[in-house]
Formats: structure tokens, C-alpha cells, sequence
């Protein structure tokens, strides 16, 4: 049930969206909304990678893993009695 009404209300905030942005009263406000919103947005990410490769450059560097031998394990053998 509250899969259903979770859909519901997703489709008429939709709809209240959509109508907003085609009335004339709203569309100038909602344009402006957005594009303020998309620059928020930008600065965010921007400023999260920049922290983020900041910290990777003070990390130290991982070990190398090791090269995985070529050559088969050695045969156990065994024993005969």
C-alpha cells in the first residue's frame, strides 16, 4: 500500500510541477528556480571532487600487489608405504 501512494504522490507533485512551469504566472520564477538550482548544484560537485583529490593526493600510496607466478605450484608428494 505504501508503494501506491508513494507513486501517487510522485505523479502529482509531477503534474503540479508541469503546470507550474506551463502557467504563465509561475514560468519566469520556476526558470529562475532552476537555473539558481543547477549552479548550487555545480559549485557542490565541483567543490566535493576538488576535496576528494585533495585527499587522495595526501594518501599514501598503496603497496603494488604482487605478481602472480607463472609457473605452476610445486607437486606434493606422496607418501608410499
Amino acid at each position: 500500500m505504501g508503494k501506491v501512494v508513494s507513486i501517487l504522490i510522485g505523479l502529482i507533485l509531477i503534474a503540479l510541477g508541469v503546470w507550474g512551469c506551463i502557467a504563465d504566472s509561475w514560468q519566469s520564477a520556476v526558470i529562475t528556480f532552476v537555473k539558481g538550482g543547477l549552479v548550487i548544484m555545480v559549485l557542490v560537485v565541483g567543490l566535493g571532487i576538488l576535496v576528494f583529490g585533495v585527499s587522495e593526493l595526501r594518501a599514501s600510496p598503496e603497496p603494488t600487489p604482487a605478481e602472480p607466478s607463472s609457473s605452476p605450484p610445486p607437486a606434493e608428494e606422496s607418501e608410499q608405504k
